[in-house]
């Protein structure tokens, strides 16, 4: 008899192990042999479809959900697993841009009850395992796995993928991955397996001499997407190599290298999965952007949501509302993790015309006591939203700072009208 009996019940059995966004390194498991082992018990279903496995500090989110567009417009059946989900469980798991349904879920806990017994899984390692038998049992022609936290640990790392993609490396997660842009471009490097190609973003100096060398090691082709030369023009990408022009939604400049990276991904593999350029070029100028990157949070009005909490991803943001209005024109509604907080984040966070904070739950979450001293901010609470919101109806707005902060945002903002 499973433990299981309702989705209810799965919900609850999550809620008890340790999550990386209150929880911290605490959470994570730093090995690939509880998944190896756990995944080779139900079949090794992450044997059973091909894939592309992209990892990176920035970027990785917006090229994963690209490359899901790029070929689920295509008419492939495809496959997506992204983290952290932002509003519901159910976000991370993902076939034919139709998130996982509570029922498939369920019967997933059903089927590996004993197993779960048996072998102990973080929460990561458990949506992991979910995905990759979802995609199995869905037979899907394709897929795009986003790596959790570096790569060469990561437990999406048990793939033999089509392609591996990094993205970007920047300073993120130091007391994980180490302290240098190298020990961080090692980790990252990590999925790179022997003889599948890798394709890189805009990575230069000492960290791309570290992927370099991996992929010698390993006798992999790479390909890096900056033979594209790609430009940017308020929202036109010209891939000037090729003279092809793509008018996107996209507000932050840095996504010039996203596109060319999924470019370049789908160039690979044509032979395998074709894509007709037109097909290729069309769903780029349709794509509305990840969820949580640089989106407009509201119909209406200019607020937008970034989840941006590292110096690179707060650069793009503000070259995004660089695009649209000055900073000093813009208000920041600013919320974090604890461990994120740091001198250089906090020069980003200065310098806008009106800046509130906001406190999340959790012993990661950062409090007003840890930012009031660094930052010109006021405390924004539950009993001040209504009010402070329709004050700012007519300012260009960015909440930003933690993906863990959406789920916030989405609740105040929702009912503003």
């Amino acid at each position: 008899m499973s433990r299981f009996n309702s989705i209810d019940d799965v919900w609850m059995f999550l809620d008890f192990i340790p999550m990386f966004q209150k929880a911290g390194t605490s959470a994570a498991n730093f090995s690939l042999d509880a998944i190896r082992a756990f995944c080779e018990a139900m079949g090794n279903p992450q044997d059973q479809f091909p894939s592309i496995h992209v990892a990176g500090t920035n970027g990785k989110g917006t090229t994963s959900y690209l490359l899901e567009k790029i070929y689920s417009d295509a008419g492939y059946k495809t496959g997506l697993f992204t983290s952290p989900h932002l509003l519901r469980y159910n976000e991370r798991v993902q076939v034919s841009q139709q998130e996982i349904t509570d029922q498939q879920i369920l019967k997933f806990f059903r089927t590996v009850d004993d197993l779960l017994k048996e072998i102990k899984l973080s929460y990561f390692e458990i949506s992991t395992a979910l995905a990759f038998w979802l995609f199995a049992e869905q037979e899907a022609d394709i897929v795009i796995i986003e790596a959790g936290l570096g790569g060469r640990l990561d437990s999406t790392n048990i793939i033999t993928p089509q392609v591996s993609v990094i993205t970007s490396i920047g300073l993120d997660h130091q007391n994980i991955l180490g302290d240098t842009m190298e020990d961080i471009a090692a980790e990252k490097a990590g999925i790179i397996k022997e003889r599948i190609p890798v394709v890189t973003g805009n990575i230069s100096g000492s960290a791309r001499a570290i992927i370099e060398e991996a992929a010698r090691s390993k006798q992999v082709p790479l390909t890096n997407s900056e033979k594209l030369d790609p430009q940017w023009n308020e929202g036109t990408v010209t891939l000037k190599k090729t003279g092809i022009k793509i008018k996107t939604s996209f507000k932050e400049p840095v996504n010039r290298w996203n596109i060319a990276i999924s470019y370049t991904v789908a160039e690979i593999l044509q032979d395998q999965f074709p894509v007709a350029e037109t097909k290729l070029l069309n769903a780029i100028e349709n794509f509305e952007g990840a969820p949580g990157r640089f989106e407009k949070i509201h119909p209406e009005y200019e607020w937008y949501f970034s989840g941006s909490h590292n110096s690179q991803a707060l650069e793009s943001s503000l070259e995004g509302i660089r695009a649209i209005k000055s900073v000093y024109e813009t208000v920041l509604v600013f919320s974090a993790m604890k461990d994120k907080l740091n001198p250089e984040m906090f020069n980003y966070l200065k310098g806008f015309k009106k800046a509130y904070f906001i406190e999340q739950e959790g012993e990661r979450a950062a409090k007003f006591s840890d930012v009031k001293d660094d930052l010109q901010v006021e405390l924004l609470d539950e009993s001040q939203k209504e009010n402070i919101l329709n004050e700012l109806k007519t300012e260009l707005v960015i909440f930003m700072g933690s993906f863990y902060f959406y789920p916030i945002v989405k609740r105040w903002t929702e009912n503003v009208s």
